[in-house]
This record gives structure tokens, sequence and C-alpha cells, in this order.
């Protein structure tokens, strides 16, 4: 059996994911600014870079808006629905992946 180690997520993606989390939660609401890198950063221990290329993985999905006046969570809530869709699906893959793992040798 070959090595399975493999460290795919990285950081700005994990933090992508928790502030996509936070808008499913209402914490941000659909047509909200997000608050500046500098206080994600703070909040989340992490370095304004990140939290730039975090955004920028929500804003290339469509969940997050570019402005003028800043970044805001799309009003488009289908949007939201959609990548919410899809990463249930990642996670449900990786599950089963996982399964598969532990259920070979039973």
């Amino acid at each position: 059996m070959s090595w399975d180690i493999d460290v795919r997520e990285k950081v700005y993606q994990r933090l992508a994911n928790e502030i996509f989390f936070r808008i499913l939660h209402g914490e941000y609401v659909t047509g909200a600014k997000l608050p500046s890198y500098i206080k994600i950063a703070k909040e989340a221990g992490s370095s304004p870079e990140t939290v730039r290329k975090a955004i920028r993985v929500l804003q290339e999905h469509g969940v997050i808006e570019k402005t003028r006046w800043g970044y805001f969570v799309s009003l488009d809530e289908e949007v939201i629905i959609a990548y919410r869709q899809e990463y249930l699906a990642v996670v449900e893959k990786e599950y089963l992946n996982a399964k598969e793992k532990v259920d070979a040798n039973l």
C-alpha cells in the first residue's frame, strides 16, 4: 500500500471556509460589507495576505463581490447555495475515500 500523505488544504482555503461558514450562519449577511483584511486577520490569528487569498477564493466563486467601497457578501443567494453544495460534495468525496481506506481490511 502506498503512502497517502497529502496536505492539499492550504491555510487560506481553511480561512475561506470559515468566512463562508460565517456567511451561512448569518454573521456576515447577504449584501453586508466584510470587515477589513486587518480586522479579519486579527480575529483569525492569520496574516492579512492569507485573508486576501481567502477572500479571493470566495470572490472567484461569486460568494464575495468587490466594489470600490470594499468587499461585500453576494446578494445572490443561489450563488451561495451553489457554493455550499460544491463544498458539501468535496467533503462527501473525502469522507467516502477515508471510509474506503478504513473498510479495506474488514
